[in-house]
This record gives structure tokens, sequence and C-alpha cells, in this order.
């Protein structure tokens, strides 16, 4: 990428709002109540994917017999309790890069496996909401990531060709989405660990999105380029 996008797509959940310790540690919760360890390893693999991927990785692991209706509705219960109680953390210079997005005037949507009107409800707690043009949720598509779906149909929300756009996600699934999609996508880990082959897939990684913001600033003649930075 050696021009600016016309379009930003942002994942949600792990890439603006610091949720996925959360959402951990709900599923963990819900597996011991219904009598099952689900083994951090196996919580983070979820991370990202749609619910039909996520049940197909659970009934995998846990039989036929795992409640994993039983055991949503709980990993749901625990993540909105302790958001009730604690408030939703927002990622690391997420209202930063939106400024410096702004001041760009490039175009900010969001495309999360998560259902809209639930995202919606996350972004408007956190104060993001009305940063985006648009909110694509997972329910909105037939195939959820690591298929392309949500990316394109969040491009075409907003008018722009998938060419001129590039995504910001944290996970495997997000990111191999963004590949199918033929969009550029700067990844941004987070509990979820990246492979080497995953992470070599991304336009860059970065460790925050204090360094996306100077990525787009630098392409956008913001601020001098800096020859002892990488990413």
């Amino acid at each position: 990428m050696k021009t600016l996008p016309k379009l930003v797509i942002f994942d949600m959940d792990g890439t603006m709002l610091d949720t996925e310790p959360v959402s951990l540690a709900g599923m963990i919760h819900a597996g011991k109540i219904l009598g099952v360890e689900i083994k951090k390893e196996i919580g983070e693999s979820l991370m990202g994917k749609s619910l039909k991927l996520g049940t197909e990785i659970l009934r995998a692991n846990y039989g036929e017999t795992f409640d994993i209706n039983q055991a949503y509705k709980l990993h749901r219960e625990y993540m909105d309790d302790f958001f009730e109680k604690n408030g939703i953390s927002t990622k690391a210079g997420i209202f930063e890069l939106l400024d410096t997005l702004e001041k760009l005037q490039i175009k900010k949507c969001v495309a999360t496996s998560t259902g809209k009107a639930r995202a919606t409800h996350k972004l408007t707690q956190t104060n993001l909401a009305h940063r985006f043009q648009t909110i694509t949720g997972g329910d909105e598509v037939e195939n959820g990531k690591p298929s392309p779906d949500i990316f394109l149909k969040a491009a075409e929300s907003c008018g722009v060709a998938p060419q001129d756009c590039i995504i910001l996600e944290d996970t495997e699934a997000g990111i191999l989405g963004a590949v199918a999609a033929n969009i550029p996508v700067i990844a941004i880990p987070d509990i979820a660990p990246l492979t080497q082959e995953i992470r070599a897939k991304a336009f860059a990684v970065c460790t925050d999105l204090h360094e996306v913001a100077t990525i787009l600033e630098d392409l956008g003649g913001l601020c001098p380029p800096n020859p002892l930075q990488t990413f």
C-alpha cells in the first residue's frame, strides 16, 4: 500500500475494544457451569470467528452432548454482567487514530462478527458509534470470517471499491477474511497469538493503534518518514 485508502474497515472486539480477555473468561466460565473444561487455547481459537465456525470448534472438541447454545448464552450473560459493572475498555490509540483519519478525510466503518444490534450498543457505550459511517454485523452476512463477505459488504455500504480499502484486524480469522477479500490488512495482535505465516499475510503488523496512525500519517504526508521505524 503506497497511497492512502479511501476507507478503513475496523474490526471491533480485540481491535477497538479491549473485550477479548473478558470473552475468554466468559467461555471458560460457561464451560465450568456445564461441567466441561474449556482450555485457553480453545477459547482463543473462537475469537473473530462466526457463530457457525465457533459451534463447529466446540462440537469437535467437546462432543455432541455439549450444550453449545447454553454455553453461548452463559458466555453472553457473563460478559454483559462484567461490562455493566466495569464498563468497556477501549484499545490504546483508538480515538487518536479516528482523529487522524478524519484529518485525512478517510471514511471509517466497522465489520464485526458480533451481531449488529449488540455491536452498535457496545460502540455507543464507548462513545465510538457516531465516529463511523456504517456498522456491519455478523448477522448481516451468510458467511462469517474467515470468509470475505462481511468486508465486501462493509465496503459496499460506504460506496468504496475493495481495492481502495484497508482493514484493521487482530485475529487469524479476520486476517484470512481480508486476504480472501483481496483487501490489504494491518494486523494488531491481541491475546490470541498469530503465527508467522498469518503475520506474513498482513501489510503491516503493529503493536497498537498509535502505530497504525503513524503509518497513515506517513502516507498522507502529515509527518516526515522515520527511516529507523519499523512495524
